[in-house]
């Protein structure tokens, strides 16, 4: 804990130690290990959440304005009510983010209205701790309450006033319809009924008193209430908040319902300038590619050279093509994949909210498959020598890479695996060579109704080689491509694996050779398509050259458009494993995951 906090109050010869009246609630009602951070007027914390809220709580720290009493109250009184309420939201109602969002859920699927459906459940929380907790664990009606009526600001205020004016005769309500609908909702309050069925009335009266007072609940004020008043839960009071919010986030499959669980229990709880910090980053990568391109340019051309360097190569050297490999569409050449110079704002906003989704959802499907295989208990164990894998043993245990350095793959003849000789019993620690991955992703239109799954699929890919150790790299395409190289920070390749361009489909076979080439080992290549390539008869050649120089190339074939002829083309290659995927949400991460899980697994601890 912090030094004691001084509050020096106007007129007065009186100091509040805000830490001892902090420590008095905190104790009373039973609180994980908190550090309390006084704000300061103008102050920089980055490490604050966005949301401007008085009392605000992130990673087990409680950020507190020093102005939170309200002029011509007993500040003592009102501070040890204020933080019994605000701690009293984690101890008792809602208590955790599964049980606020299963609270928002059920008063969303009576309204259809996500901000009604948040705002029902701010009322109820709100009004279960200072109407039926409080007042039992303390045998008094909580001192705040006289206090909000005097103070209403918000929409949230106003309508507890509405409620409280029912219980505390001084209170005066400003509207007619907001008393009317406080009165049945403090009739509510007292009922004896579930608490989802609690929320879901209020939400059907807040639906009523929308259509009654409109402006109330524009679009404009109902963004600002939810960045401002963000629903404690002990997630919040605790280490990596972020964490324990995305394993409920994970469990959202619909878009719709994604976005608005980020609007209302992730945004709000982000540092500050996370989003503008994001975009300068990749900003500045997107820089960086765009003067080495213009360095090159700058360098003369003695050689005759490959839109990303090296000697040309006759592309369509083995390679027969067929005249109507691309129907309708136009061929177009492998030269017109290039970086994205710039990324508008609108694509940016999206990819933000989207790539902490597809994480929790990745990480989510990744644990429970591990979770739910079958594999070795854990033990300290350190590989000590190769030795012959035979038929027997378990096909984890076969390390291709070392295997193929000895030859064609023979079983029981080329092929080795490690002996590891275990330790006291423990965590799982080996050693050994840990594949980089390739995670390359197809967002053109023709994906346009796989993508939230694709891009799901590539995340698993993506997360499974980096919580390995492994190191890895993105590229994003459609006519042009995002890439984020092996030494970009990982929100970026995150940020880059979230993005959809919708246009033409180039493969970026040169960026992927790029990649490949800058990597010491093996690469684990990862392509999730539909495989509507327009410059198929280009990529597959360099597909080709890349398989043999070792490297392992998987391609994830998904439904779009019609590309037989493209895909059979692929399928030709003898080093190119093509899975067809007839039912991506079912189908598809489970895939990757088995093929991700088969090259990680030993690693993965």
């Amino acid at each position: 804990m912090e030094p004691p906090h001084i509050m020096n109050r106007p007129n007065r010869t009186e100091e509040i130690d805000i830490t001892e009246i902090f420590n008095q609630a905190w104790a009373e009602l039973y609180c994980p290990p908190v550090r309390l951070s006084l704000v300061q007027e103008g102050g920089d914390d980055g490490d604050r959440p966005l949301s401007p809220a008085p009392f605000s709580v992130l990673n087990g720290t409680i950020y507190l304005k020093p102005d939170i009493v309200p002029r011509g109250c007993d500040p003592k009184r009102f501070l040890l009510w204020y933080f019994r309420h605000e701690m009293a939201h984690i101890h008792n109602c809602p208590y955790d983010i599964k049980t606020a969002y299963s609270l928002e859920r059920a008063a969303y699927k009576v309204v259809g209205d996500w901000s009604l459906a948040y705002l029902a459940t701010h009322i109820f929380a709100d009004l279960q701790v200072n109407l039926n907790y409080l007042p039992k664990r303390f045998n008094e009606i909580p001192y705040i309450i006289s206090v909000i009526g005097e103070r209403a600001s918000s929409l949230l205020d106003e309508i507890l006033q509405g409620v409280y004016v029912n219980i505390h005769s001084a209170i005066k309500p400003k509207h007619r319809d907001i008393s009317e609908a406080g009165r049945e909702i403090a009739t509510i309050i007292s009922l004896n009924k579930t608490w989802h069925t609690k929320v879901q009335m209020i939400a059907i009266i807040l639906r009523r008193l929308r259509s009654r007072c409109p402006r109330l609940f524009s679009k404009g004020k109902m963004r600002k209430f939810i960045i401002e008043n963000p629903i404690r839960i002990r997630e919040d009071f605790l280490p990596n908040s972020m964490s324990m919010i995305e394993e409920t986030y994970g469990s959202i499959t619909d878009q719709e319902e994604a976005r608005e669980f980020f609007r209302h229990w992730v945004e709000p709880r982000l540092p500050r300038g996370e989003m503008e910090e994001a975009e300068e980053k990749l900003k500045r990568r997107l820089k960086i590619r765009r003067s080495r391109k213009k360095e090159k340019k700058g360098g003369g051309d003695e050689k005759k050279e490959g839109p990303h360097g090296g000697k040309e190569v006759d592309l369509k050297k083995d390679f027969k093509v067929s005249d109507d490999l691309f129907g309708d569409e136009p061929h177009l050449s492998t030269s017109l994949s290039k970086p994205y110079d710039k990324i508008g704002s609108n694509s940016m906003r999206e990819a933000f909210w989207k790539r902490y989704w597809y994480r929790s959802r990745a990480e989510r499907i990744i644990i429970q498959y591990l979770a739910e295989s079958p594999s070795r208990r854990p033990v300290w164990s350190v590989a000590k020598y190769p030795d012959e894998w035979y038929i027997e043993d378990d096909i984890e245990d076969l390390d291709v890479e070392m295997s193929l350095d000895e030859g064609p793959l023979i079983p029981e003849v080329t092929t080795l695996k490690w002996v590891e000789e275990p330790t006291s019993q423990g965590q799982s620690i080996i050693s050994g060579f840990v594949p980089s991955a390739i995670t390359v992703l197809d967002s053109s239109y023709s994906m346009i109704k796989t993508h939230d799954v694709a891009a799901i699929a590539a995340f698993i890919a993506h997360l499974s080689a980096f919580k390995a150790g492994g190191q890895t790299s993105v590229v994003n395409f459609s006519t042009r491509y995002v890439s984020a190289d092996w030494n970009s920070p990982p929100d970026v390749k995150e940020l880059t694996l979230s993005m959809s361009f919708n246009e033409f489909t180039v493969f970026p076979a040169y960026e992927v050779m790029r990649l490949a080439s800058s990597n010491r080992g093996v690469c684990f290549i990862v392509i999730i398509t539909d495989g509507g390539w327009q410059n198929v008869d280009e990529a597959v050649p360099l597909l080709e050259r890349m398989a043999d120089l070792g490297h392992k190339i998987f391609i994830f074939q998904l439904p779009g458009g019609e590309y037989m002829d493209r895909i059979e083309f692929i399928k030709r290659s003898p080093h190119i494993q093509v899975y067809r995927v007839d039912k991506p949400e079912v189908d598809l991460q489970n895939l990757v995951l088995s093929e991700s899980i088969r090259t990680y697994r030993k690693f993965l601890t």
